[in-house]
C-alpha cells in the first residue's frame, strides 16, 4: 500500500516544492527594500566585506572610503552570517551583489520546505506532513525574509537540518548522529546566539529519554560536537579582544524588553523603538546589572503592570503576525515594491496564511502539550514522540528565552516550520486516535454509539 503511495505523494510534494521556488524566486527577485543596508544588516554586510577584503572581523565601515584603513576587530555579531555572504561580497556595496545575496536565500529557503517535510515526516503521517509543508512553503514571513540581508533564512535552514537528523537519530540513537547535532547546534548559535543554551536542555531531555547510562554518552557527544564547532569563535575572541563573548547584544536584548507593549512612557510613537525616548537608556544599557537593576525598580513601583507583560504580553506579541519595528505585517524593512502588493497569487496566499496564523498558533501550543502525553496507546511510536517532544522542547525554549528578553516577532519567523509541524501533531492524533481499534478515543466512540443505539431501540 505505501508503495502505492509514494508516486501520488512525490507528485504532490513536487508540486508544493515548485510553488515554493516560485514564491521565493519571484518575491527575492520582484522586492525593493528601500534600504537594503541598513541597522543589523549593514553591520552584516561591513563583517563580511572586512572579513573578505581586510581579514578582519569588524563592523567598522571607515574601511569602505579608506582603502588603507585597518578596521578594529569586533565581536558584537556572531560570525555565522557574515562568513555566509562573504562569498557573494566581492566590492563595493551594489545593486548586483545584494540581488545575488537575496535570490541565494530564496534557493536555500526552498530547500528548507524539502527538508521540513523530510523531518516532519518522523513524527506525522505523510498526509499531514505533506500539509504542513504546504503551510511552510506559503509563509509569507518565510519568503519576505529572504529579500533582507538578514539571519532569518540561513538560521531556519540550519534549524531545520537540526530538526532532520534529530529525527534520523531517535531511530537508532547513533552517537555519531549526537555528534552531528551538536555541531549544528553550534552553526545555529554562531549564526544567530539566541540558540546556545538550548544544547543543555536538549542534553537533559536525552537522559530523560533514554536514561542516564545512555543518555550520557550521547549528551557526551552532542556536547563535544558543539564544542568542537564553537570553540574557534571562542579563541579567536580571546586571543584578539581578551574577553570570551562581547555582551552588547544582550543587554539590548534585556534592555529592549523591558517596556510594556514595546512603548515607553504610553507614547504612541514610541512603539517599537522605546529606548529611543527613554532619557535613562544609555544609563540603563551601561551593562547587564544596570540593566537587571533598572528593571527590578520598574516591577517594584508597577508590578501588574509588568506581570501583565511578562507574563501575558510577550508571549503573544513574540507570535504576532505583524512586525513590530518594521512596516507591519510580514516585513521587517520598509519596501519600495514587492509582488505581495499585486500578485493575485501572492496576495491570495497571503490572505489565506494570514487567516490561518492564530489557529496555527493555538494548536501549536495544544500539540507542544501534547507532544509529552504517553501516545503510544493509539499508535504513537518512541521515535515519533521523542522527535515531537524535541521541537516542542525548542517552542517553549524560544517562547521562554523572549519572555525574558526582547519578544520581537520577526525572531519567531525561523521557527514557522515547527510551528505548522506541531499545529497539524493534534488533529493527526486525533485521527490516528479514532482509527485505532484499542484506543480510549476508538473505544469511547463506540461506547458513545452503541449508547444512542441502546435509547433508540428502547424508545422503538
Amino acid at each position: 500500500m505505501e508503495h502505492r503511495k509514494t508516486p501520488i505523494v512525490l507528485v504532490v510534494l513536487g508540486i508544493i516544492l515548485v510553488a515554493s521556488f516560485y514564491l521565493r524566486w519571484t518575491s527575492a527577485s520582484e522586492t525593493i527594500v528601500s534600504i537594503p543596508l541598513r541597522a543589523d544588516a549593514g553591520d552584516y554586510f561591513m563583517y563580511a566585506y572586512n572579513l573578505r577584503h581586510k581579514h578582519v572581523y569588524s563592523r567598522d565601515a571607515a574601511s569602505l572610503q579608506k582603502p588603507d584603513f585597518r578596521p578594529t576587530p569586533d565581536a558584537t555579531r556572531s560570525p555565522g552570517y557574515p562568513v555566509f555572504i562573504s562569498a557573494f561580497v566581492n566590492g563595493l556595496p551594489n545593486k548586483g551583489m545584494i540581488q545575488r545575496i537575496v535570490l541565494s536565500q530564496a534557493l536555500i529557503s526552498t530547500i528548507t520546505v524539502l527538508f521540513s517535510f523530510l523531518f516532519l515526516r518522523s513524527f506525522l503521517s505523510t498526509f499531514w506532513a505533506a500539509a504542513a509543508t504546504l503551510l511552510i512553503g506559503l509563509s509569507p514571513h518565510l519568503i519576505v525574509a529572504n529579500s533582507y540581508i538578514l539571519t532569518e533564512t540561513l538560521f531556519c535552514f540550519i534549524l531545520v537540518l537540526i530538526g532532520w537528523i534529530t529525527g534520523l537519530f531517535g531511530k537508532k540513537l547513533h552517537l555519531w548522529q549526537a555528534f552531528v547535532i551538536g555541531m549544528l547546534m553550534a552553526l545555529a548559535t554562531l549564526v544567530r546566539p539566541s540558540l546556545q543554551y538550548f544544547p543543555i536542555l536538549f542534553s537533559v531531555f536525552l537522559v530523560f529519554h533514554v536514561g542516564w547510562r545512555k543518555g550520557g554518552k550521547l549528551t557526551a557527544m552532542v556536547i563535544l560536537g558543539f564544542i568542537l564547532c564553537f570553540s574557534p569563535w571562542i579563541i579567536r575572541n580571546m586571543h584578539t579582544l581578551g574577553v570570551t563573548s562581547d555582551n552588547t547584544l544582550m543587554v539590548n536584548f534585556l534592555h529592549h524588553g523591558m517596556y510594556p507593549d514595546f512603548t515607553y512612557d504610553e507614547i504612541k510613537e514610541s512603539r517599537g523603538f522605546p529606548y529611543r525616548y527613554d532619557p535613562r537608556a544609555s544609563e540603563i544599557s551601561r551593562d547587564t546589572s544596570s540593566v537587571l537593576k533598572e528593571l527590578s525598580r520598574r516591577f517594584s513601583e508597577e508590578p501588574g503592570k509588568h506581570l501583565r507583560w511578562f507574563i501575558l504580553g510577550k508571549p503573544v506579541a513574540f507570535w504576532s503576525w505583524n512586525t513590530v519595528q518594521g512596516v507591519g505585517d510580514a516585513f521587517i524593512y520598509p519596501v519600495s515594491q514587492s509582488p505581495y502588493f499585486s500578485d493575485p497569487f501572492f496576495r491570495w496566499s497571503h490572505h489565506f496564511m494570514h487567516a490561518l496564523h492564530w489557529p496555527a498558533v493555538t494548536l501549536a501550543f495544544f500539540g507542544c502539550l501534547m507532544a509529552w502525553f504517553p501516545l503510544s496507546r493509539i499508535g504513537m511510536n518512541e521515535n515519533s514522540l521523542f522527535v515531537a517532544r524535541a521541537i516542542s522542547l525548542l517552542l517553549v525554549y524560544f517562547t521562554a528565552l523572549h519572555i525574558v528578553g526582547a519578544p520581537f516577532p520577526r525572531y519567531s519567523f525561523p521557527l514557522r516550520p515547527f510551528v505548522y509541524g506541531l499545529a497539524l501533531l493534534p488533529p493527526y492524533l486525533l485521527i490516528l486516535a479514532l482509527r485505532n481499534p484499542n484506543g480510549p478515543a476508538s473505544k469511547q466512540v463506540s461506547h458513545t454509539f452503541a449508547f444512542f443505539s441502546k435509547i433508540r431501540r428502547s424508545k422503538s
